[in-house]
């Protein structure tokens, strides 16, 4: 999605680029913070899927936040109807209700042991 919101914003400032210097170094220093910030981003993203990898409780609970606030910064586009937005919006809301139900919290806090049975 943000992919999509920087595409779109970019391909509007890049026609502005040739009118002088002022406009290329707005847009290389936004291109700069906007590889900055999806690098965090990412970098978070996968510390959290290692995290949910190893059962570990913080990179459950730090997942449920992320999707809830993935969820409410989809509510404007969902009344539009956009289509990417209703898919990602139900999947951060599969994320959360599979990770808020009583099984998972239960592996997540130790408190299921996975048993193997002779077969």
């Amino acid at each position: 999605m943000a992919i999509m919101f920087v595409s779109g914003m970019v391909s509007r400032l890049a026609a502005l680029a040739t009118e002088g210097n002022a406009v290329q170094r707005f847009l290389a220093g936004l291109g700069r913070f906007l590889f900055a910030a999806l690098l965090i981003y990412a970098l978070i993203m996968a510390v959290l899927g290692f995290g949910l990898l190893l059962a570990q409780n913080w990179a459950r609970t730090l997942t449920i936040v992320f999707s809830g606030l993935g969820i409410l910064t989809l509510l404007p586009r969902l009344i539009h109807h956009h289509p990417l937005s209703v898919l990602f919006a139900i999947l951060n809301l599969a994320v959360l209700i599979y990770l808020l139900l009583p099984e998972t919290r239960a592996y997540f806090d130790r408190k299921v042991t996975l048993e193997v049975k002779p077969g």
